[in-house]
């Protein structure tokens, strides 16, 4: 029992010393659990004009483009606890320990920002081509996904020799796919935010990079007897 107990005491120690090292992640993290809260504390018929209200759509970028750029980064439509607090640790943390909280924040601020004009402007291009409908224009656009993926697009920089590619591989795949499959605007958002991550080299210069062909055989090495 006692021995359990230090391994308890550990452990919750070093969840503690993670979390300490990516302060902005679980920040954010906490805001989309309260705003998930609330959002499932709603009526289900007055949920979609709710995130209308705070989406970055066509309309809102072009009448308060400030507001709902704020706010749509915190809010999602439907539950996704749990999803998002893997991708946060996976992508968020693992990112903010290494770059930095200033560093970190600034690509996905500039993911955000940047892959929603990119999206929006597809789906103003559809509608004047005809391709897209009109109501488009005030469409739900909300959640942290182009951030995300832009820290993941930056995230390439952050790893050494041929696993860099192999990763940047999975990574077109995944955010390809679906915009070559979907024709969809949120699909072409995220190969954006991809994009202007790994545009960010000059923020991460000089970083460390992990070699999983090296760090992996040593970890191993330390764990079995």
């Amino acid at each position: 029992m006692r021995h359990g107990g230090r391994m308890m005491l550990r452990a919750l120690r070093g969840v503690h010393r993670w979390m300490a090292a990516a302060p902005g992640t679980y920040i954010w993290l906490a805001v989309m659990y309260a705003t998930t809260f609330v959002y499932l504390r709603m009526p289900a018929e007055s949920r979609t004009a709710f995130l209308r209200d705070r989406s970055t759509n066509i309309a809102h970028l072009h009448e308060e483009p400030l507001r709902v750029l704020a706010a749509s980064a915190f809010w999602a439509e439907g539950a996704h606890l749990v999803k998002f607090t893997v991708i946060f640790t996976v992508v968020f943390a693992v990112a903010e320990r290494w770059m930095g909280t200033w560093r970190w924040l600034a690509v996905a601020v500039l993911g955000h920002v940047g892959a929603t004009y990119a999206s929006q402007a597809v789906v103003l291009a559809g509608i004047e081509a005809g391709s897209l409908p009109h109501r488009l224009r005030h469409a739900v656009d909300v959640g942290p996904s182009y951030a995300l993926m832009a820290v993941a697009g930056v995230l390439f920089h952050g790893i050494a020799g041929r696993w860099r590619w192999a990763y940047l591989a999975v990574l077109a795949v995944y955010v390809g796919a679906p915009a070559f499959a979907e024709h969809d605007f949120t699909a072409a958002g995220h190969v954006a935010a991809v994009l202007i991550g790994l545009s960010c080299a000059a923020l991460v210069q000089g970083r460390p990079r992990w070699d999983p062909g090296a760090s992996l055989p040593r970890r191993m090495r330390q764990v079995l007897p």
